[in-house]
């Protein structure tokens, strides 16, 4: 709201204008309400030997939540004894829905107890930062810099714009303000019988069982993640032509008008695989040889999965970039293109170009760099 209210009065440097305007808007808001709360977020010294019932909250995306699951478990492994609950967005339940470190999942926040001990927000915000002050929790953890700071006992400036780490590293750390880690980084995501169901007949009525698969995801929500949509069916064809590779577009429902134009461009059939249920994106993936696509949550689940990934990357803003949100811990190649645009951010920009100069050729021979590893599954 901020932005396309300054975006109408032609404010130029769009992305820091509404940057400063919000840190005012929230230092104001904190100054007329944070006095009374601060009476009852005073700092105390940890103890965590009375905690009993722990809340976490990350209800944002898809990735973001696959990201925070080493988190999970830090929490787990420190309290393996205690009640953990937590908060999510309902579309990306699949996800965690047989998470070991979880008793609880909440996907709504009117499901909220208040007899909470703990309660830790994996991503900056006011509203859950007020949240888990209304859990009841006498111990609150989360980011400072969106506002809502004084609902918190134990806290951690959001500066992941300037000093830059993978966002499972900043999920940990938070965590840790309460002394909970884990030697144990892998990612997790949870696979279904009606998962494992579907992609079963999936693969066998698209005649893949046997073959390299190869699965593209072309789509984002974001017009600044995507990729030119031809240039996928160039790298299609690349892959069916010289590794006799099998491939599946996938994408969500929404998204099925791009899967079926990049497949008529395309010189082989494809498979489609549209889908709005994650825990058959989970199973498919699974069955996969190589993975191929933006910086969205299927790239994510996959690399959860250990799937090779070759990930397209075009905006070099940290909280963008590859630094922060690439494949964790799993074999990949990053296509990425760094312009030097100054305060680079796609807010800013008009015309992608760090995305358009990406050719097939550079997502091929990033592609090729995984061959070996991907023919091994």
């Amino acid at each position: 709201m901020i932005k396309n209210t300054l975006k109408k009065l032609n404010i130029k440097r769009l992305n820091e204008s509404a940057r400063r305007l919000r840190r005012f808007l929230y230092d104001s808001a904190d100054l007329f309400i944070a006095l009374p709360c601060r009476i009852f977020t005073r700092r105390r010294d940890f103890d965590g030997s009375g905690i009993k019932k722990i809340l976490i909250i990350r209800n944002d995306r898809i990735g973001d939540l696959i990201l925070s699951t080493p988190a999970l478990r830090a929490v787990r492994e420190t309290h393996p004894r205690c009640e953990i609950h937590l908060l999510i967005n309902e579309y990306t339940k699949d996800l965690v829905i047989n998470n070991p470190d979880i008793n609880k999942l909440l996907t709504d926040e009117q499901m909220l107890d208040k007899d909470y001990d703990m309660a830790i927000a994996l991503l900056p915000g006011y509203h859950q930062n007020y949240l888990t002050f209304k859990s009841g929790a006498s111990f609150r953890a989360g980011y400072t810099g969106w506002g809502g700071g004084f609902f918190l006992t134990h806290k951690i400036k959001d500066d992941r714009a300037t000093r830059i780490r993978h966002e499972v590293l900043s999920a940990l750390e938070i965590t840790g303000l309460f002394g909970c880690k884990t030697l144990n980084t892998e990612l997790n995501v949870s696979v279904t019988n009606e998962g494992e169901r579907f992609a079963e007949d999936f693969f066998r009525e698209n005649s893949l069982n046997g073959s390299f698969v190869i699965i593209i995801h072309p789509g984002s929500s974001q017009e600044y993640i995507r990729w030119n949509k031809d240039n996928f069916a160039a790298v299609a064809d690349y892959f069916i032509l010289e590794h006799r590779a099998k491939i599946v577009l996938l994408g969500s429902k929404n998204e099925k008008p791009l899967l079926e134009h990049i497949a008529s461009k395309m010189s082989q059939k494809t498979a489609l695989l549209h889908s709005t249920a994650l825990t058959n994106v989970v199973s498919a993936l699974k069955r996969s040889n190589l993975f191929i696509g933006h910086s969205t949550g299927p790239m994510h689940i996959a690399a959860a999965l250990k799937v090779p990934v070759t990930a397209i990357f075009g905006s070099a803003h940290p909280l963008d970039s590859f630094k922060e949100w690439g494949p964790w811990n799993t074999k990949n190649a990053i296509v990425s293109l760094d312009l030097g645009c100054k305060d680079c951010h796609p807010t800013d920009c008009k015309t992608f170009d760090c995305m358009k100069l990406i050719k097939p050729e550079d997502v091929i021979k990033a592609a090729e760099s995984l061959i070996e590893w991907s023919k091994r599954r």
